[in-house]
């Protein structure tokens, strides 16, 4: 639960990044829309009034002070020009590729907490058959009778076929978006470049923002495929080679003995 909480605080925290961009972008447009005011409507209601004061002459005397209401001041252009940089910044396909990257790597830490958590609750079902099996040859005559009773009671008189499928399904895809979220970490420099060149050279710039999902390849395990459209890149580097030994204290030693369970 506490993972989950984690996660979520993580996924929230990205919306709020998002929604910053969105900011920084209405702060944009607010500074466009204040900057043509005055150049457009404000420009033409000075012009106009100068314009009858020509003709009128002397019937109105102006201020020196009058037209600097009407300047673009310092403040006014600076907010803009900021806010304008950020925005053009944030416009390169780059940078709009390296938060579609973002949002890929946060979909793989929930998908690998969806699957910690199946994973766990399938352990929790083969652990009441287990606990059961643990007791019931130790167990008296009448204790055992009502161990078999709850047993057949509660469906735990084995361990479902589903439930180790399940289990090691879970186990599987915690590990595939393990990988795959470390992949998009490590590759990150490399996929934003040969998309966007693919991309660009394609004409499916939009597809793959519309679009894009990435994958292990299934063959050639250290390569990371992004597809999007009818596009596919593949890009790799020597993840296993650099990775391999610290993997290793994932799994159990090699020259243990190992003991084959059938469901």
């Amino acid at each position: 639960m506490m993972r989950t909480h984690f996660i979520k605080i993580v996924l929230t925290a990205f919306l709020i990044s998002l929604s910053f961009i969105a900011r920084s972008q209405t702060d944009l447009q607010n500074h466009t829309a204040n900057i043509n005011d005055l150049i457009n409507g404000g420009a033409n209601q000075f012009i106009s009034q100068m314009a009858e004061n020509m003709v009128t002459g002397n019937t109105t005397i102006v201020s020196p002070d009058t037209g600097q209401i009407y300047h673009l001041t310092q403040e006014q252009l600076d907010s803009f020009n900021t806010a304008y940089s950020l925005a053009l910044e944030q416009s390169t396909q780059e940078y709009l590729t390296g938060v579609l990257l973002q949002d890929q790597i946060l979909q793989q830490q929930v998908e690998f907490e969806d699957q910690k958590n199946a994973m766990l609750e399938e352990a929790e079902q083969m652990a009441a058959v287990t606990a059961i099996a643990a007791e019931i040859e130790v167990a008296d005559e009448s204790t055992k009778i009502g161990m078999e009773k709850y047993a057949t009671d509660n469906d735990l008189r084995s361990i479902k076929q589903d439930t180790r499928d399940k289990y090691a399904a879970s186990i599987e895809a915690m590990v595939v978006a393990s990988r795959t979220k470390n992949m998009l970490e490590q590759y990150e420099g490399a996929i934003i470049e040969a998309t966007t060149f693919s991309s660009q050279a394609s004409g499916t710039v939009q597809a793959f923002y519309d679009t894009a999902s990435v994958g292990i390849d299934q063959v050639y395990l250290d390569q990371l495929n992004v597809s999007w459209g009818e596009q596919v890149v593949g890009v790799e580097n020597d993840f296993w080679l650099v990775n391999v030994n610290h993997e290793q204290g994932f799994f159990p030693d090699p020259e243990a003995p190992t003991y084959e369970v059938f469901p």
